[in-house]
């Protein structure tokens, strides 16, 4: 389970940001992979062309060719997401049959993070690329999604299908979470077309003068569990709705608006009575290429900034994260 968003502020600075939900626990770390860095793990085989600044893991200690999100120094930012929907991939011998390169869908964000530079770029890449039924972790293709946004706002979702190929929207909504497909998701929004930010009026019912409940009553309706279609309707309509925040203030509003989509332990069980719980949010300043973050277990703002430098570095640089609650005390 993930919450996506993207957004601007006022002086047209770029925004995105995610949640991450899951039911194990990683070993996170922020990581700035190089630009011409060699990527080879299983299939994958490429080199970067851009340096890719995000949030990566450890498997066993060491760090994999991978992000979870990031963004370039072109200000390019995506994520991939968990997508439930069967028949995404095909076998590997037909995506080689078919002529397209493999990547992990584990690697997919990643390997598009490193090669393009905007949105016209990755949707011409993906007409090269496939994801196979093939992963890093697991016997089967990891089933994913993936939104991406470039630093002009232009912003798409990219879905597998077994054509050995994708389906690609266009996203001004802004949005993104999980199962069922983006295009269903947005025709769901229907449903909440009369809900509004504001004050409800009076409603003469007969003899009487019916006054609404109070202030927010414009929103009666609007979904407030933790299921994909119920985040996804929430996540846009507050997110259209809110007011657009001054660039020193974007930041925060973001965390405000993903904090609605937050899980705490205990209240998601799994199949196998494990508990999905919000892991981490970040959020993304795609015009300064700056990487902030919250953890479940420590609520203070991380900061990374994308380094330039990026000719004196031929392996990724590694940024521990501090997962101990800290608090500003004022006495």
């Amino acid at each position: 389970m993930c919450t996506g968003i993207s957004y601007s502020s006022t002086d047209q600075q770029e925004f995105f940001g995610r949640t991450q939900e899951y039911n194990l626990d990683y070993d996170y770390v922020v990581a700035q992979f190089p630009s011409e860095f060699h990527v080879q793990l299983g299939i994958s085989d490429w080199q970067t062309r851009y340096s890719v600044l995000g949030m990566g893991t450890r498997l066993k200690n060491e760090l994999m060719p991978m992000v979870l999100d990031g963004v370039n120094g072109s200000g390019l930012a995506g994520s991939t997401q968990y997508f439930a929907v069967d028949d995404l991939y095909q076998p590997l011998k037909n995506v080689i049959t078919a002529g397209k390169k493999p990547i992990y869908a584990e690697q997919f964000i990643f390997y598009l993070l490193s090669m393009c530079q905007n949105i016209t770029e990755v949707k011409a890449v993906l007409k090269k690329v496939a994801i196979p039924d093939q992963s890093i972790v697991q016997a089967t293709g990891l089933p994913q999604h993936f939104f991406i946004k470039d630093a002009t706002g232009a912003s798409i979702v990219i879905e597998p299908d077994a054509t050995v190929g994708f389906k690609v929207y266009d996203n001004s909504i802004g949005v993104m979470t999980n199962a069922p497909a983006f295009d269903w998701q947005v025709t769901n929004l229907r449903q909440y077309a009369g809900l509004t930010a504001a004050l409800q009026p009076d409603l003469p019912l007969r003899q009487m003068n019916l006054t609404a409940a109070g202030k927010g009553a414009g929103l009666l309706g609007l979904p407030g569990d933790f299921t994909s279609t119920s985040r996804f309707v929430k996540a846009s309509l507050l997110l259209n709705l809110m007011q657009l925040p001054t660039a020193t203030t974007a930041v925060e509003t973001g965390f405000h608006l993903l904090s609605l989509s937050d899980i705490p332990k205990g209240t998601m069980l799994c199949a196998d009575g494990s508990v999905e719980y919000t892991q981490y949010t970040v959020i993304y300043n795609q015009t300064k290429r700056e990487l902030y973050l919250k953890l479940y277990e420590n609520l203070a703002i991380q900061k990374v900034t994308y380094q330039d430098n990026d000719a004196q570095v031929s392996d990724p640089r590694v940024y521990e994260l501090n997962k101990t609650a800290s608090y500003q005390v004022l006495n």
